[in-house]
């Protein structure tokens, strides 16, 4: 519920170091604590090529763009995917996906290699002119939508009381609706589960705090608020839901491919700078409210990206990248000017509100019930993390994401059936996840496809290789 401090000194090292190869270093006596100076009065191209010779990747001793994404990646793609065809590239691919996992040179490609979108306009992007500030109106201009266009739900004892009204409402709204590749997923919830959640939370509901329960004794955790504190929080997730249609309905240039490509490159640039995993959430939450509300063409969509994952950061972390870091991660298109312009014009538009309650918060919640065991939460993060790069969870509820990434770790780690204990913390029965783990399963045969970056990232052994387990028990569970 409640993140604790960490100083997470590894880390911060680990991300100064990669700070040094992305930008040359202006002050070497500001981050003396931070790196391994060279020797005296080296030049910073010196000190550059120095700590590359120490790196796994050769190609980021000079001073430029370390990968760029084809054009053909952005603009040429096919619309219509044959479940067939991704199951026979799966097939053929699978025994070399695990065997390049276990090699360490190819993990550390993903963290050494950050790829710059370039504009489709051009294929000389690079060495176009940065854009000014006064070019962000031309291109960021805000459309006719009105700002109170999402609903806001009151607070209520049970956040099922008005998770009703919203599934009443998408069934009046999508049920002519002629889009099947990105139909957007929500919980389902008839009167047989509500029944059932009433029994639970009157079960285990109490008046006074448990006196059994560790958390009581933890100040931290503020046991006394914890059920005001959801309730406020499964508000918010409606409050601050996108509109699923935005792609049709608002964006001209913008296709939910370009969408995919712009994740899978904000959670390279996530990795990079080592920070938590909140920011990455909130930074798509982010982009899909902005794009709800604002058309952009697609040669912003990346400058786009990167702003919304600065002001993550700057809500979540506490050591935030700077302001030529990610000018410099967006290959040096835009200006300081620019950058900073357009990031207060995103925070305007989104009326500067930041609150949308991220799926690792009812994680935790829900992690209560399973005593917090270790392996089921990474394994549940694993598969938090692909639902970004799938269009039809932009508009699902974060709170039934992350029961549904829990409830899919317990299926494949063996872990007992749901529980009533589960079905308190979490809000959700079994009835309601199971469609949900099996869209998760789907994603996960088609990882190659699906979410090759986040893949590749939680098959690294500080994941415990949980995407390397979910192939295998895949393959055994299905006989692909």
């Amino acid at each position: 519920m409640l993140r604790r401090g960490s100083t997470r000194s590894q880390s911060q090292n680990t991300n100064d170091e990669n700070n040094n190869q992305i930008l040359r270093s202006k002050s070497s006596n500001n981050e003396s604590n931070n790196i391994h100076r060279s020797n005296n009065n080296d030049s910073s191209s010196s000190n550059l090529s120095t700590q590359s010779s120490q790196s796994t990747n050769n190609n980021a001793r000079a001073r430029t763009v370390l990968g760029v994404v084809p054009e053909s990646a952005l603009n040429s793609f096919n619309q219509q995917h044959n479940n067939q065809n991704i199951h026979q590239q799966y097939n053929q691919n699978h025994h070399n996906i695990i065997n390049n996992n276990n090699n360490n040179t190819s993990n550390n490609n993903v963290r050494n290699k950050i790829p710059v979108l370039i504009d489709n306009q051009s294929h000389d992007t690079i060495t176009e002119s940065p854009l000014t500030s006064s070019d962000v109106d031309d291109v960021m201009e805000t459309s006719n939508i009105n700002n109170d266009q999402e609903n806001y739900i009151p607070e209520t004892d049970y956040y099922n009381d008005y998770l009703v009204e919203e599934d009443e409402e998408d069934e009046n709204e999508y049920e002519d609706d002629d889009l099947t590749t990105h139909t957007p997923l929500s919980p389902i919830l008839t009167d047989s589960i509500r029944n059932e959640i009433d029994r639970v939370y009157s079960k285990f509901s109490r008046e006074t705090l448990d006196p059994n329960d560790e958390d009581t004794y933890d100040v931290t955790m503020v046991a006394e608020y914890g059920n005001r504190i959801f309730n406020y929080l499964h508000s918010l997730e409606i409050k601050y839901k996108p509109n699923p249609r935005y792609i049709e309905e608002i964006q001209d240039d913008i296709l939910w491919e370009h969408r995919a490509t712009l994740i899978d490159w904000l959670v390279q640039l996530h990795s990079r700078f080592n920070l938590l995993p909140e920011t990455l959430f909130l930074s798509v939450n982010i982009i899909d409210r902005f794009l709800s509300k604002n058309k952009i063409s697609l040669s912003r969509f990346q400058l786009c990206g990167a702003v919304a994952l600065f002001i993550a950061a700057k809500y979540e972390e506490i050591r935030v990248p700077t302001v030529s870091q990610m000018v410099y991660m967006v290959g040096n298109q835009f200006q300081r000017d620019a950058f900073l312009k357009a990031e207060r014009f995103m925070v305007e538009v989104l009326g500067f509100e930041f609150g949308w309650p991220g799926p690792m918060s009812f994680l935790r919640r829900g992690s209560k019930a399973d005593d917090y065991d270790n392996e089921t939460r990474t394994l549940a993060k694993y598969f938090l993390e692909i639902t970004i790069m799938d269009a039809r969870f932009v508009k699902s509820p974060p709170s039934w994401l992350a029961a549904g990434a829990q409830f899919l770790s317990r299926k494949m780690l063996g872990k007992g059936d749901w529980t009533e204990a589960h079905v308190y913390y979490t809000g959700y029965t079994s009835e309601q996840l199971i469609p949900l783990a099996k869209v998760l399963e789907e994603c996960c045969i088609s990882a190659e496809t699906h979410h090759k970056t986040i893949f590749q990232k939680y098959s690294e052994r500080r994941y415990k290789r949980v995407a390397c387990y979910v192939q295998q028990y895949l393959q055994e569970y299905y006989d692909l």
